[in-house]
């Protein structure tokens, strides 16, 4: 049986990244980072021809398969949060990265190779932070944890390589999904470290009362107090 994370437990990580002070490059900061851990290289190459930057644009962008849909790309991420055109993955993230060449605080070497590359470069958390976050890196970040959701909005976690992974744990005789353990997930498949986290999202210590989500209740009257909800993928399909 295929399960999800909820529509409405994605609903509320896109509020909420949507209501942070991230700029919308953060977007592409996270892809970029995707890219090289796809790669498994210190640097690596960012254009549609390269098949491990499409499969990071599209674990961060996309939301729908259907071809006659105009804009199937989405940046959920800051005030500035939009939908983007067929033509994104060609003249958008890529082209974005290569203009931070010039840019002094940039997070990327670009590479002049044919197609162009990117290569990490070392940041204080300070300087990482202010060039994702607005207000000189003094905004409110996006929570971890709501960009984690998002970029797992797709996966199917009853999947053999998540079956026994840390983010599974017995909640009321069911397998719910640990906030800790999927954060640490997503730190991993972005080779994100501590620093990385903290310079740019908010964690569980962070929240504040503006950060919960609504708790719908069960048909009993009670309410769930799991930490993240998931469904099968018959219910999804229901609602």
């Amino acid at each position: 049986m295929a399960r999800f994370l909820t529509n409405s437990e994605i609903r509320h990580a896109v509020d909420q990244l949507g209501k942070s002070s991230a700029r919308a490059r953060l977007c592409e900061l996270l892809i970029g980072l995707r890219t090289l851990k796809l790669v498994g290289a210190d640097q690596a190459p960012v254009a549609e021809s390269a098949p491990e930057y499409v499969q990071a644009v599209n674990e961060f962008t996309r939301w729908t398969e259907d071809d006659s849909v105009d804009s199937p790309y989405f940046n959920p991420f800051g005030a500035h949060a939009s939908y983007k055109s067929k033509k994104f993955p060609s003249n958008g993230p890529s082209n974005t990265m290569h203009g931070w060449a010039t840019q002094a605080d940039s997070p990327f070497e670009i590479i002049n190779a044919r197609p162009k590359e990117i290569r990490r470069r070392s940041l204080s958390a300070k300087q990482l932070r202010a060039f994702v976050i607005l207000g000189k890196g003094d905004g409110e970040r996006p929570r971890l944890i709501d960009a984690a959701v998002w970029f797992y909005r797709s996966t199917n976690f009853d999947r053999t390589e998540w079956q026994y992974d840390a983010v599974q744990v017995q909640h009321r005789g069911e397998r719910t999904f640990d906030r800790e353990g999927l954060e640490m997930r997503f730190m991993e498949d972005l080779a994100l470290d501590e620093g990385d986290a903290i310079a740019l999202f908010r964690s569980e210590v962070d929240d504040g009362p503006e950060d919960a989500k609504p708790v719908a209740a069960a048909e009993d009257g009670s309410q769930s107090d799991e930490p993240l909800s998931v469904q099968d993928a018959d219910a999804a399909e229901e609602s």
